[in-house]
């Protein structure tokens, strides 16, 4: 009988790799579940008075729910590495847009301030995990010659956000009420989810962490991001320095955070991965961040106190007011795109920072009689030069970062940018105090010298106020008029808002010590 030859052996199969996604689709998951988040940083500002009257709460207890937020958003954004590794990018994304959806359908029906709090936490955590893996997804999916142009849409989503929240705010809750404003999230969480599962893939250089979770490392690092985020929060509404709590939280949190950064440092298996911080184009993105959330929240805080205190605007008219500038920022980041990835990032970022601090420094030529169209070009330039910043400045900071490290990276360049915009308002409200105190001084001093330019400064204050007076069709005594107290206090406090922007544009220059670091040799491949 033929014997039949040996059969040859079995070869081992690769193993079945999974088909790439269109980057436009991953591009437009992203956009979506991120779009979500940043409105709801501004849609709930307009809808705090009705929620107080809601729920019976207090000036104090209602301004919680925008407080605790803030601080789970906080606290989750330098974990977002760890937890994608750990759980997987895929499942790790999904599960916090289904978190997102599940707390934001929980505050529309949220039944007292204690629930309400508690779920606006939870959407905070969910929240800030999303926007750094949103932004590290993209930089993986684009190549480093085109990650200019995933930041500049990146960027377009997440300045329109907050442009159109208060006016979605302000129609969902006169329309539907305040209710709505957390329910709107609940379709359009449904439909990113269902994308996510879709497009999102588990990248295969993301390894899941090994050894023991560090639990000492996450409780000190809880510890040490609230307190300070708290502390920046209330800080102004406490008094600062003469507040016992505030201060006991100011060296509780630095504490923590000492021992936090030691132990991340030396322990084998970190929740932090603070290596990203041996590159020098890190350390120096996070410093112009640091200064660029400064400058970005700052002023949009201090903006409308102006526009409320001085121009006397109502919402509507502050809103139309600032929203040349998140406009022209939102227009400028897809070109500010293409150029991080034709030049070297510092080149438009230079041009950024000299139209920023231009534009900052136009502002404390306003006066008491200053209209729209005073404040219109100020706010063009500064969104202008915000656009040339943001887009090269996240591509400079994270583009030398390896992959496998991208959204460890991410999570803390936006907990470093919050925690600078935080910052700042904190500052120049201590600084506007300050300011108005020493005016306040002189302009005492001035009037009882009888000083000729004081006193014609403070005659025309009181004629804006009688023309204003006379158009709302308001009946002002003539003694309020000539009360030379109330026009000082008003004359001190302009001038106060004067030197606040002038400050700010010099602050804002100080991003140029830091930009000489980002010249690093612009990739043109993988």
């Amino acid at each position: 009988m033929k014997q039949s030859p040996p059969s040859e052996p079995l070869r081992e199969q690769p193993p079945a790799k999974s088909p790439e996604v269109n980057k436009w689709l991953i591009t437009a998951t992203i956009m979506i579940s991120s779009l979500i988040v940043v409105i709801d940083t501004s849609i709930v500002n307009v809808a705090i008075p009705e929620i107080q009257k809601s729920l019976g709460a207090s000036v104090h207890e209602i301004s919680s729910v925008a407080t605790f937020y803030i601080i789970s958003t906080v606290i989750i954004m330098p974990l977002t590495g760890y937890l994608s590794a750990l759980w997987g990018r895929k499942q790790f994304y999904a599960g916090a847009i289904i978190l997102f959806t599940l707390s934001s359908l929980l505050c529309g029906l949220a039944w007292n301030l204690p629930s309400l709090v508690l779920f606006r936490i939870l959407q905070g955590l969910a929240g800030g995990a999303l926007l750094p893996s949103a932004q590290a997804i993209l930089f993986e999916t684009f190549p480093p010659e085109e990650q200019g142009k995933a930041m500049g849409i990146f960027g377009l989503g997440v300045i329109v956000g907050p442009a159109i929240g208060p006016v979605l705010g302000g129609y969902l809750t006169d329309s539907v009420g305040w209710r709505s404003i957390f329910t709107v999230n609940v379709p359009i969480g449904i439909i990113a989810t269902l994308m996510v599962l879709k497009f999102i893939r588990n990248p295969s250089y993301i390894k899941k962490p090994q050894g023991k979770f560090d639990l000492p490392g996450l409780i000190s690092l809880v510890v040490s991001l609230s307190s300070l985020q708290y502390a920046l929060e209330r800080g102004q509404s406490l008094g600062w320095l003469s507040s016992r709590e505030i201060m006991g939280l100011v060296v509780i949190g630095l504490s923590s955070l000492a021992y936090f950064i030691r132990r991340e440092l030396v322990t084998p298996h970190p929740i932090v991965d603070f290596s990203a911080f041996k590159n020098r184009a890190f350390v120096a993105g996070n410093i112009i961040g640091t200064i660029t959330g400064f400058g970005l929240f700052g002023i949009l805080f201090v903006l409308p106190l102006f526009m409320s205190n001085i121009l006397h605007f109502n919402t509507v008219q502050m809103g139309l007011a600032l929203m040349p500038g998140a406009l022209s920022t939102a227009l400028t980041m897809p070109l500010a795109g293409r150029l991080a990835d034709r030049l070297e990032p510092w080149i438009p970022m230079s041009f950024g920072i000299a139209i920023v601090t231009l534009g900052t420094w136009q502002l404390s030529y306003l006066t008491a009689q200053s209209g729209y169209w005073d404040l219109f070009w100020p706010q063009v330039l500064r969104g202008i030069g915000l656009g040339l910043v943001f887009v090269p400045l996240s591509k400079a900071t994270l583009g030398t970062i390896s992959k496998a490290k991208t959204a460890a990276a991410s999570g803390l360049y936006n907990l470093v940018r919050q925690l600078g915009g935080s910052t700042g308002i904190a500052l120049l409200t201590v600084m506007l105090q300050y300011f108005q105190a020493v005016h306040l001084n002189n302009l005492n001093y001035a009037v009882a010298q009888h000083d000729p330019a004081t006193l014609n400064q403070l005659h025309e204050l009181a004629t804006v106020f009688m023309q204003r007076k006379a158009i709302e069709g308001g009946n002002v005594p003539t003694q309020a008029l000539s009360n030379m107290k109330e026009l000082i206090l008003s004359q001190a406090a302009l001038e106060a808002y004067k030197d606040l922007f002038r400050y700010s544009a010099g602050i804002f220059m100080l991003n140029y010590l830091a930009v000489s670091f980002l010249k690093v040799k612009h990739p043109v491949s993988r």
